[in-house]
């Protein structure tokens, strides 16, 4: 039995084993996915922040052209090129600027005019529409951008003469570009421009990290030329690099520094697994009732073969329990016959007391043994009466001075002065037979008993203490348990059955009180019965 015990525990360990390892590996796997799919998302949150500051950065053009236009300083004319056409008008459009003089004809038709108009959702006027159209037609763009490019060169004409006599030795174009349109018109660019589109894309991306629940802090990287891309590392997430050239009107080619953004995500391993805290939960959840799974089995099997041995046990004392009085019975019925016994009157009674005894012996055990059947199929009946205390008490001393083979000193005392419970009294009285039983069983001479009832709130409490040898300290949890004996070796100097402190532990439980021990070694031990005052 052993042998196998071993066997099963060793194949629960390896299947355990192989669960967990599963486990840990599936996590690993499904960490490496997230992380991968962490590290997509960014980079698509990336792409379209980027995409949020070109929209914001063509909005900014719109605003500015639309207001420039709208100036007072620019006057737009539309003449119609062929007057034939009533279906698809040609319209040429002069702009006269205060500065530059007059700019074109732009040519557009009206159906143009009239489906750029209908992209914007209010009633439009002539310069939003235009600025509108601006964007889908480049050669229009490219003339507003040459319209308001020269009338800021002129409307700084005189800055433009001062800076070009103090420094003579700069080209004039360069100056152009460098040192007027950068500071002025529609060519400006922001003050500290290069952390504002930092501040504006950090927002963007803050945004759309938040649209996909990803909450975690990053910092951007600026800088002026490609890098190459860092390696995969579980401790860090990077997004590619994306061109950056939103702070100007760059898209008009004309002036504008070009940076490549980045960014980077440093202790990312929180919002990975927090996307995986279900399905990490649940996997921990199986491998621990697994455990408790595998634990109950192993559990089950020991306590089993527990009761197997203590079952031989049982099996091996009642044998000798049993042939103990058989045997007795046997030699006095033996004599009897053979030693002309039936003549002899005070030899007949004395063989016929002995058996009388042997045949109560077996009564009782067999009794005992049908009781402990009877209350694990929950059969046994409790009639309750009022009992006499002192009565009870008194009654099973007296019982067990007449059969003692050592001697005892009984100490009783009722110290609340308790006239009477309410319980079973033959099964009650049981209870206390075998414990008293019990402590002149496992105590040497002289024995000393005491007994103490008192009342402690609305119970009555038994205390029986001997001076016997005591329990191990292993089993003062088992010795309730159904034919469990403290083990003494191959000694079998007292004898038993295994049943008697299971039994009241059942009577006492069944009839609504406790049942407890404290134990020492050597020492002894005190046996405690509660019951209820008021049970009935």
């Amino acid at each position: 039995m052993k042998k196998k015990l071993n066997i099963l525990f060793v194949l629960i360990s390896l299947s355990l084993f192989g669960i967990i390892f599963f486990q840990i590996y599936w996590t690993i796997n499904a960490y490496k996915v997230n992380k991968e799919k962490f590290d997509n998302n960014i980079d698509l949150a990336m792409q379209k922040a980027m995409d949020d500051c070109k929209k914001d950065y063509f909005d900014s053009i719109r605003v500015v052209l639309v207001r420039r236009l709208s100036d007072t300083a620019i006057k737009i004319r539309i003449d119609t090129l062929h007057e034939a056409d009533t279906i698809h008008k040609q319209l040429s459009i002069f702009v006269k600027s205060k500065y530059s003089g007059i700019t074109g004809p732009f040519h557009i038709t009206s159906n143009q005019l009239d489906y750029y108009g209908s992209l914007i959702k209010h009633k439009a006027t002539l310069p939003e529409v235009l600025t509108e159209a601006s964007f889908y037609i480049p050669a229009l763009m490219n003339n507003w951008q040459l319209l308001l490019g020269m009338d800021d060169i002129e409307s700084h004409k005189g800055e433009m003469s001062a800076y070009l006599k103090t420094h003579n030795n700069i080209p004039a174009d360069s100056i152009i570009v460098h040192n007027i349109l950068t500071l002025h018109g529609i060519y400006a660019l922001p003050k500290n421009y290069r952390k504002a589109d930092s501040i504006k894309l950090h927002n963007h991306l803050k945004q759309e990290l938040d649209k996909i629940h990803i909450n975690t802090n990053f910092d951007l990287n600026f800088s002026a030329r490609h890098t190459s891309p860092q390696k995969f590392n579980k401790n860090y997430s990077e997004t590619n690099e994306y061109s950056y050239k939103y702070h100007g009107f760059v898209f008009i080619h004309m002036r504008g520094d070009e940076f490549f953004a980045q960014a980077i995500f440093s202790n990312v391993q929180y919002s990975v697994l927090k996307n995986m805290l279900t399905p990490l939960l649940l996997s921990l959840l199986l491998i621990l009732f697994t455990i408790y799974c595998f634990n109950y089995i192993i559990q089950l099997v020991i306590h089993q073969k527990r009761l197997s041995e203590l079952k031989d046990d049982f099996i091996n004392n009642m044998t000798h329990e049993l042939k103990t009085p058989i045997a007795t019975i046997a030699v006095a019925i033996e004599g009897l016959q053979k030693f002309n016994a039936l003549n002899d009157i005070d030899k007949t009674q004395r063989y016929f007391q002995i058996s009388k005894a042997e045949l109560s012996k077996l009564n009782n055990l067999v009794s005992r043994v049908l009781d402990i059947a009877a209350f694990e199929n929950k059969d046994i009946d409790l009639i309750k009466e009022l009992i006499n205390v002192d009565e009870l008490i008194n009654g099973i001393i007296a019982t067990e001075q007449l059969k003692a083979y050592k001697k005892i000193n009984f100490t009783y005392r009722n110290n609340d002065k308790i006239a009477a419970i309410y319980a079973d009294k033959l099964h009650f009285g049981n209870v206390l037979n075998n414990i008293i039983d019990n402590a002149i069983k496992y105590s040497n001479e002289p024995v000393d008993i005491i007994i103490n009832c008192f009342k402690q709130n609305k119970t009555l409490i038994f205390s029986v203490k001997d001076n016997g040898i005591g329990i191990p300290a292993d089993h003062i949890n088992q010795i309730f348990d159904k034919f469990h004996r403290v083990p003494t070796g191959n000694v079998h100097n007292v004898k038993g059955t295994g049943l008697g402190l299971s039994y009241s532990k059942y009577i006492i439980e069944a009839q609504g009180g406790t049942i407890g021990v404290k134990s020492e070694i050597n020492t002894g031990s005190e046996f405690i019965v509660s019951i209820p005052l008021s049970n009935g």
